[in-house]
């Protein structure tokens, strides 16, 4: 907490120095809320609190124009950019102009079971004030979430456009969409991983889990460190992922077009390869080939030699 009341006394003396531009800080007062949205510039921390309420900091031109406010159980925080008349964004286009300020934080006293954010927000110096049955994140457009741990039965994460994301996640179930140009880092403990990536997202992902799903299509990639008692791998499009440091007992590759994969199998792998799709596995599992048509599959010993099959 310490550390957050310091940033917004930097943010505040940084404003003093803009004239008729200086920093304000107030409070508002909140109705009870499960969830959150976040849209725009704005910088949040959720924080545990006794009381449902709101610190927000801003640069007083644009005070009248922030959103702040709780409707249906969800807390809406933003600014209402097409209010801001052009007089007062001039103040901040000439050269040397700092950004605007635009920071808040939400004391949470009931657990959040969603936290939907757009645009540029960003959220950091987060407690874990999620609900611990189920809790989902909606990112989109260029939000970034700040190195955050969850902790939950069931964790969903969707990601799009160009947002990027830091998590340590220890659940039962984490299921995981990426799509756009989005970026995930992700350190999970879980009985259960699926993952979903599109586009030409990108996910480097630490999993200690029972069993581990990834779907990547067109010109999505992943990074996979870890372990897991099973994992089902079904790549397409360019896609490529990296599992050679992920250890499994037995692992299913279902690959099409000219995607590449490198898995770490110790009992069983089982594979179908189609249309220019490349297969490099670790260990020396049972190979269990339903089909290899225009693919090709190689061993990779642990002397760093290759043997082709």
């Amino acid at each position: 907490m310490k550390k957050l009341l310091t940033t917004i006394a930097a943010l505040a003396a940084l404003g003093c120095g803009l004239l008729s531009a200086q920093a304000v800080q107030y409070s508002v007062d909140l109705s009870p809320f499960s969830a959150v949205d976040i849209s725009g510039p704005f910088e949040v921390s959720l924080v545990r609190g006794q009381q449902p309420r709101a610190l927000i900091s801003v640069l007083d031109p644009y005070k009248e124009y922030v959103i702040c406010s709780v409707d249906a159980g969800v807390l809406s925080i933003g600014l209402d950019e097409k209010k801001v008349p052009s007089d007062v964004k001039r103040q901040f286009r000439g050269k040397g102009t700092p950004d605007p300020v635009y920071s808040a934080i939400v004391y949470v006293p009931d657990l959040l079971q969603a936290v939907t954010m757009s645009g540029k927000a960003v959220l950091r110096d987060t407690e874990d004030v999620f609900d611990k049955s189920r809790t989902v994140f909606t990112l989109d457009g260029q939000a970034s979430v700040m190195t955050l741990n969850v902790s939950s039965l069931v964790f969903s994460l969707d990601m799009r456009g160009k947002s990027t994301a830091d998590l340590k996640a220890v659940c039962r179930e984490t299921s995981v969409t990426l799509s756009g140009s989005s970026s995930l880092t992700m350190d999970e403990q879980t009985d259960k991983s699926q993952y979903n990536l599109s586009g030409s997202s990108k996910a480097r992902v630490k999993s200690k889990t029972m069993s581990f799903n990834v779907i990547a299509k067109a010109n999505a990639s992943m990074t996979l460190a870890g372990s897991s008692d099973g994992a089902n791998y079904e790549l397409a499009g360019t896609s490529e992922v990296d599992a050679s440091l992920f250890e499994v007992s037995d692992a299913d590759v279902r690959m099409t077009s000219v995607t590449r994969l490198s898995v770490a199998a110790a009992n069983v792998l089982r594979v179908n390869l189609n249309g220019g799709s490349t297969l490099q596995f670790l260990g020396d599992p049972s190979v269990v080939i339903d089909n290899v048509r225009s693919a090709s599959m190689t061993r990779l010993p642990g002397d760093g030699n290759t043997t082709k099959l």
